[in-house]
């Protein structure tokens, strides 16, 4: 009678202090973080609404790869300035995937040989300055030429903890960190969000930014929109268990109820 006694006590006490335990968590305010993978959260203070900065033209740089479409109402002029399209008609005709076109690749001193003119000074222009410079040029030899330029080598890798490792062919100017982020399948859950470095190369110098992707000051960083030839680096956490969930929060309750539930099955057994 007396062991059977002791084996309820015992029984009650832990079912008290499991109850006690689970009162105290419950009454303790939940503190406000930060989301841990939740993007573009907003701070203490910060409004509604958040002003536009204006997106940065892309210019011309040494090691830019350039295609250059010349219409004019001449044809054999036509084909003497635009020679390197029938190149790529047939990339594009045997490997109907391939992003790199055919096209003029500016020099280390920002010239490109193009047809008629010769040598011609690209380095720090857009693509619209280069075009209407282009046009500029050619109207010697034609009477209103078109001339569009357009960049054929921007490439940006994606590495690290993201779903889909990938090295991306920009067929446009402009990308920015989230879309390069999302073609790559978005970070895996173990992805440091408030530390995405990008690597980029600038005057013959690499250059280590930070960017926090769970922070809206995001989008007023100068690594926001991307350059040619950037890399972005998801460092992965220090331990890898996702530190997000509603899980978590009654993990201390859930502990207690293992172990009030471990109690209660080895006292039944020793009986």
């Amino acid at each position: 009678m007396n062991r059977t006694c002791t084996y309820w006590n015992t029984f009650f006490a832990c079912l008290s202090g499991w109850a006690l335990s689970a009162g105290c968590f419950a009454q303790q305010p939940v503190k406000q973080k930060r989301d841990a993978i939740a993007y573009f959260q907003a701070m203490p203070g910060d409004s509604g609404t958040m002003a536009v900065d204006s997106i940065p033209p892309f210019r011309i740089q040494p090691g830019t790869e350039l295609t250059i479409n010349v219409a004019t109402l001449n044809e054999e002029l036509d084909a003497l300035l635009n020679p390197h399209l029938q190149t790529t008609v047939a990339n594009m005709t045997n490997n109907p995937d391939t992003k790199q076109l055919a096209g003029y690749l500016v020099d280390a001193k920002g010239y490109i040989n193009f047809p008629v003119l010769g040598r011609v000074q690209l380095r720090n222009l857009t693509t619209f300055e280069a075009a209407d410079l282009l046009a500029s040029q050619l109207s010697k030899q034609a009477n209103n030429p078109f001339v569009r330029v357009r960049v054929i080598n921007f490439q940006v890798t994606v590495m690290g903890e993201v779903n889909r490792p990938v090295v991306l062919n920009v067929s446009r100017e402009q990308m920015t960190i989230p879309e390069a982020i999302s073609l790559a399948g978005d970070l895996t859950i173990y992805g440091k969000r408030e530390n995405v470095l990008v690597i980029r190369q600038r005057a013959g110098k690499r250059e280590f930014g930070q960017v926090n992707l769970q922070d809206r000051s995001v989008f007023r960083s100068p690594y926001y929109y991307l350059q040619p030839n950037d890399m972005i680096y998801i460092e992965p956490k220090k331990s890898k268990k996702a530190q997000a969930g509603r899980v978590f929060p009654f993990l201390p309750t859930i502990f207690s109820g293992t172990s009030l539930l471990v109690t209660i099955a080895v006292l039944f057994f020793r009986r």
